[in-house]
C-alpha cells in the first residue's frame, strides 16, 4: 500500500501575511587596478563594519576593543588572480599592535582563524596561506579580544611572490629571487595554436601535474597488454601495490 506522503507532514500554520525581507539596493562598482609589485595599504583607507573600533587620527591606527569588526580591503589590494598564470601569488603582511593580554582572535586574509601574538611594540603577521587562497571579500574579521584590551591595526603590506621554495636551510646557497624574461611571460598569455606539438605538450604538462591522469595515461598504453584483467587496471589506476596487483 502507498503510504500518503503529505500525512508525514509535521503540523503547521498559515500566515495570510508574510513579511518581506529588506535590504539595500546593490551597488556595482567597477573595481580600480591596483598596480604594481608591492605595496602598502593603511588600516583606515579600509572599509570598516561593525562597532567597537576607533580611528586614531593622529597615529593613523584602527582601535578595536572586544569583537565584531571587520575591515574590508577588496578596494585597496590588487585582484588577487591577476598574475596566476605566471605562477605568483599575493603574499599578505598584517602590521598591529596590542595591549599586555589581549590575546586577539582573527580571521585573516587567507580565511584562517589565529590568535596574534602579543605585541605591545608592534609586530608583523605575515599570512603564509596566503600562497595557497585570498578571501574572495580580501576581509579582516575581530573574532575576540580579551576584556579591556585592545587591538590596534596600522597596515596591511602586499607583494607579489614566486610559488617557487627556498627552504630555509638553502638561505645561504640558494638565489632568492626568480629572474623573468619579457619575452617568456608574453609566450604564458599568447594565442597558441591548436597543432599536433601544442597538444602534445598540453598533454605532458597535465601528466606533469596531476598524477591520476598520468595513471590513466598509462592505463591507455597498456590496455592490449592486460587484455580484460579489469583487476589490474583497477589496481594501476588507484596506485594499489604490486602485490596486490599479482593476486
Amino acid at each position: 500500500m502507498r503510504r500518503d506522503r503529505s500525512m508525514a507532514l509535521p503540523p503547521r500554520e498559515f500566515f495570510p501575511r508574510v513579511r518581506k525581507t529588506i535590504l539595500p539596493r546593490p551597488v556595482v562598482r567597477e573595481k580600480v587596478p591596483v598596480f604594481g609589485q608591492r605595496g602598502i595599504v593603511r588600516a583606515s583607507a579600509a572599509t570598516i563594519y561593525g562597532s567597537n573600533w576607533y580611528h586614531d587620527q593622529a597615529q593613523d591606527l584602527i582601535e578595536i576593543w572586544d569583537a565584531g569588526a571587520a575591515l574590508c580591503f577588496a578596494d585597496a589590494l590588487p585582484s588577487k588572480d591577476l598574475y596566476v598564470r605566471e605562477g605568483l601569488y599575493l603574499q599578505l603582511t598584517l602590521a598591529y599592535r596590542t595591549t599586555p593580554n589581549a590575546f586577539a582572535n582573527i580571521r585573516t586574509l587567507s580565511g584562517n582563524h589565529v590568535t596574534l601574538p602579543n605585541a605591545t611594540e608592534g609586530s608583523m603577521y605575515q599570512d603564509p596561506a596566503t600562497r595557497f587562497w585570498v578571501t574572495d571579500d580580501c576581509t579582516i574579521n575581530i573574532n575576540s579580544i580579551h576584556r579591556d584590551e585592545r587591538l590596534w591595526l596600522q597596515r596591511v603590506e602586499w607583494e607579489w611572490v614566486s610559488q617557487e621554495i627556498v627552504y630555509e636551510d638553502e638561505l645561504g646557497r640558494a638565489d632568492l629571487y626568480a629572474t623573468r624574461t619579457r619575452e617568456e611571460i608574453e609566450a604564458v598569455y599568447a594565442t597558441k595554436p591548436i597543432d599536433d606539438e601544442t597538444l602534445k605538450q598540453l598533454v605532458v604538462d597535465r601528466i606533469r601535474k596531476d598524477e591520476a591522469f598520468a595513471r590513466r595515461c598509462l592505463l591507455l598504453l597498456c590496455e592490449d597488454r592486460l587484455g580484460n584483467d579489469l583487476v589490474k587496471l583497477y589496481g594501476m589506476l588507484n596506485g594499489a601495490p604490486k602485490q596486490e596487483q599479482d593476486r
